[in-house]
């Protein structure tokens, strides 16, 4: 048996990359909140550059410019239709179902609320019991906050040496990851910080990834 008995999956970008459905739902985000601080979806264009330069999470700059990130995100899940985008991924169900027979968890860890988590599950039809935990940002402070990673520890019962966290951003996903000595896997092309422990372009290359990890 392998040292890592956990794996973590960013949702977004991660197990699916969909531009077309990304700006649908950066478009639904700033008409929300236009709606949120009675301003122009322009001003709220303006106010979220302004925030970005601070932080890479969309659902920090929620949160400072004082928005409910719960009910914001419940609402959002009402607006918008995930599976007018995104289809369903047979190969990437395959993966998930191959890793649970080698005898890994599964853990899902979205800034996203879980209302919308599960309606991107559902668009590439995969089931969320495939998961052994879900932490969203209706449970924790979102990423990169530490909240969230130790939630998912604590509720899978393993250590941080015991975890391998999947995500396609570094400053957002991994980085608190890397300091709590979870091991990483950066998903995505272009260059990588040094520190990130494995990086593949495509979700469906971390099969071989952890084979040769138990091996």
């Amino acid at each position: 048996m392998p040292k890592q008995k956990l794996i973590i999956f960013d949702i977004d970008g991660t197990l699916y990359r969909n531009d077309e459905y990304e700006k649908n739902l950066h478009k639904e985000i700033v008409e929300l909140l236009a709606e949120k601080l009675s301003c122009s979806p322009e001003e709220v264009r303006v106010k979220l550059r302004a925030l970005r330069k601070e932080t890479a999470s969309i659902s920090w700059c929620l949160i400072k410019l004082g928005i409910n990130l719960k009910k914001f995100y419940e609402e959002l899940a009402k607006r918008v239709n995930p599976s007018k985008y995104i289809r369903e991924t047979k190969d990437v169900k395959v993966l998930l179902r191959k890793l649970k027979e080698a005898g890994f968890r599964l853990a899902v860890h979205t800034n996203s609320g879980r209302a919308l988590a599960l309606k991107v599950l559902e668009a590439l039809g995969i089931d969320p019991l495939t998961f052994d935990v879900m932490v969203t940002s209706d449970d924790t402070e979102p990423k990169p906050s530490r909240d969230g990673y130790l939630k998912v520890l604590e509720l899978a019962d393993v250590t941080a040496e015991e975890a391998v966290y999947v995500g396609d951003r570094y400053d957002v996903d991994l980085k608190t990851a890397k300091e709590l000595g979870i091991k990483t896997v950066i998903v995505g092309k272009g260059t990588i910080p040094n520190d990130v422990d494995f990086k593949v372009e495509n979700i469906l290359e971390i099969e071989k990834l952890f084979l040769k990890m138990e091996g």
